[in-house]
């Protein structure tokens, strides 16, 4: 069986660029998999650019944002579909992500305070099928939140670019509940807990 690389992927100009394969990885790669993605909040400062010296107000609007983000692009990150599926280190290894890949820190001009952020909640299934692209059984053994919420943006982006390259229409439902009620009571009673316990809900 074909297998693949967890790390060290070269970096792609293009999302319709096809990589050639690589040589399997060894059994460590394969747990840095996901902890690997660098935290961009503590990443090492790098050598000093032509923009640290500019004003605030002139710097470039395009610098602010990231490389993915600009208008020519289809997508934010660069993809490669071009390879099966394959298996490294004896577990199934269906997407692979690099320490490089990471999300861009937006800031504000006006204020330098982070923006185009969100609350999000990552389900426990969601936890698990991304667990297992990167060959884990175990969500909790696949990476930091950090790790985790980039492969979902990843995930997400290529899905977006996926459906209008394909004119498909994506239809989302949800699964049929048939302890809705019960469901319904058992939120309110720990949504009640956290209010006596802590004064507010987050």
């Amino acid at each position: 069986m074909m297998e693949l690389p967890l790390v060290s992927l070269p970096d792609l100009p293009m999302a319709t660029r096809k990589a050639p394969a690589k040589k399997a990885a060894t059994k460590k790669a394969v747990k840095r998999t996901l902890d690997d993605v660098k935290d961009v909040t503590h990443a090492k400062p790098g050598r000093a650019s032509k923009a640290a010296g500019v004003p605030i107000a002139r710097i470039p609007e395009h610098l602010l944002l990231g490389p993915g983000d600009y208008p020519e692009r289809k997508s934010y990150f660069d993809y490669d579909d071009s390879q099966k599926a394959g298996s490294v280190g004896g577990k199934r290894v269906h997407m692979v992500m690099p320490r490089s890949v990471t999300l861009h820190d937006y800031r504000r001009r006006e204020d330098g305070l982070r923006h185009h952020r969100a609350m999000v909640t990552i389900p426990p299934k969601l936890r698990e099928n991304i667990a297992k692209l990167f060959g884990f059984d175990d969500s909790e053994d696949a990476g930091s939140e950090v790790a985790l919420t980039t492969a979902m943006v990843a995930l997400a982006d290529y899905a977006a670019a996926s459906l209008i390259k394909d004119k498909t229409l994506l239809i989302v439902s949800s699964p049929e509940d048939e302890h809705a009620e019960d469901r319904k009571a058992a939120r309110v009673a720990v949504r009640n807990l956290g209010m006596s316990k802590n004064g507010k809900i987050y």
